[in-house]
Order: C-alpha cells, then structure tokens, then sequence
C-alpha cells in the first residue's frame, strides 16, 4: 500500500516510492535525501495541518503537509523487539 508521507505517525518508518511535485519541488525534495527506496521516519508533528520533521539521511528535515503529500511511501512493519 502506498500512502502520501504527511499520513504516517511519528515514530513509524516507510519507504519512498515515488515524488509527485513540479520539477522545481521534486529536485529540491530529492536534494534533501527523499529519493525512491531510501527509509524515513516521522519524529516529530504539530499541529493538525501544520508541519511534522522526518529523519532522512541521518538528517531531521521539516516539512509542510502539503509538501510532505507529495511524496508516496510505503509504510514499514515495525520491527520486533527480541
């Protein structure tokens, strides 16, 4: 299942698939390490709307929700705790 990357909870990881933004946003989303098959997490989220941060690259970035809807991931299966 694919879903846009501002619908996943803090703490859950996913996997990009695919950017859908302009040419100019698309670029810039991929400068900043959110390229197809690379993992993210979300670790931190405001308000309802407003921004969340995701780890990607070993890097915290923030983005608006409207941003963050044009990237698609497929969210991971939390691991096990042994």
């Amino acid at each position: 299942m694919v879903i846009p990357l501002n619908q996943i909870e803090t703490g859950q990881k996913a996997q990009v698939v695919w950017i859908a933004s302009e040419d100019g946003m698309s670029t810039r989303l991929m400068d900043l390490g959110f390229v197809p098959d690379e993992i993210v997490s979300c670790v931190l989220s405001g308000r309802k709307g407003g921004m969340k941060a995701y780890m990607v690259r070993n890097a915290v970035i923030g983005l608006r929700f409207s941003n963050a809807g044009e990237i698609f991931v497929r969210p991971l299966q939390a691991e096990a705790v042994l």
